[in-house]
């Protein structure tokens, strides 16, 4: 069934919000969100270094006028989100747009699919989350007759609704649903603090493993 809807408004979070997400670990998110919004192992993040931290702005699709319409709606601070369907075989992101986006203040790209040029993205400092990369891109137009953008799109399982927030760092990418924003800024907060009180306590001590493991049958040799 084809999409082919162009949505102009997108509900953000705040950027207040949107900062302190970024500066929180993606793996510290991911357990306030109770293990869920995780996106697979393979959506690395292709510019070591760097964190992707955003609003969502969706492109359905690999075509590339169906990237530029997002690309043109997204306001700063936004993440554009690609998503390719999952492809390997070919690439449909690479640093001559990451430039253009730079130029308008987006804040990084999530391609479900290929990206190329990634020397360049991570010279340039482009926050840029890929299955991979490979040098050989789309013969254009790709797929324009089922695309769409600011429409919501389904990745590794994980609904992504215009408005949500991405974060994605060395560990791996989380999507952020926009209405849990505040909550899970203040349960990851606290869950932090709490862990670092936790473990400052024990500082030097002994953990009591050996011994919790011998009441429950181990056999100490």
């Amino acid at each position: 069934m084809s999409v082919r809807e162009i949505h102009t408004k997108v509900k953000r979070p705040t950027r207040s919000e949107i900062a302190a997400l970024s500066r929180l670990p993606v793996a510290s998110i991911v357990d306030a969100l109770g293990k869920r919004g995780a996106l697979s192992y393979c959506l690395r993040l292709q510019t070591p270094g760097l964190v992707l931290c955003g609003s969502a702005v969706t492109a359905l699709g690999p075509d590339v006028t169906v990237r530029r319409a997002s690309i043109d709606l997204a306001q700063p601070g936004d993440v554009v989100v690609v998503a390719a369907g999952g492809s390997k075989e070919r690439s449909c992101f690479g640093s001559v747009t990451a430039q253009h986006m730079q130029s308008r203040d987006i804040t990084g790209v999530l391609v479900d699919g290929m990206v190329r040029d990634v020397a360049e993205l991570r010279r340039i400092g482009f926050p840029t989350v890929a299955r991979g990369a490979t040098p050989l891109n789309y013969d254009y137009p790709a797929s324009r007759e089922n695309g769409g953008v600011n429409v919501p799109v389904d990745i590794d399982g994980v609904r992504i609704t215009p408005g949500d927030v991405v974060v994605g760092d060395e560990d791996g990418t989380v999507i952020v649903p926009r209405a849990q924003v505040a909550a899970v800024i203040a349960k990851t907060q606290d869950a932090m603090s709490a862990e670092e009180e936790k473990w400052w306590s024990r500082r030097g001590q002994s953990l009591g493993a050996v011994q919790q493991l011998t009441d429950t049958g181990y056999t100490i040799i």
